[in-house]
């Protein structure tokens, strides 16, 4: 993938997420990186609106950390065609890296 091919993505990742990717990091997002082959993409998602104490909260956190963990390991589309040992060693390492960086946030939050 061409770096050109790669600022579009990373464009279009920003612009269908709202409020879940952000150009930079604060003390309320969770970076959410996916290594696919030599390849790294990282999103960013905001849990600044949510009440990380509550259920609810950490379910829905959860719900977002799941979407960009997709993405950032290669989910387009609704599908992955065909889903790969890459794929699904990109997105376990991805989602288990965000939620331990979650509960640590929900911890210093609470």
């Amino acid at each position: 993938m061409t770096r050109k091919t790669l600022v579009a993505l990373a464009a279009t990742i920003a612009l269908a997420l709202p409020g879940m990717a952000s150009a930079g990091s604060n003390d309320m997002d969770v970076v959410v990186d996916g290594n696919t082959g030599a390849e790294t993409r990282s999103i960013a998602v905001s849990v600044a609106d949510l009440n990380l104490a509550s259920t609810n909260g950490m379910r829905r956190a959860d719900s977002r950390l799941i979407r960009a963990s997709k993405q950032v390991c290669g989910f387009v589309n609704g599908s992955v065609i065909p889903v790969t040992d890459d794929y699904r060693n990109c997105f376990s390492a991805a989602i288990d890296g965000a939620r331990g960086d979650l509960t640590v946030l929900a911890q210093r939050m609470s």
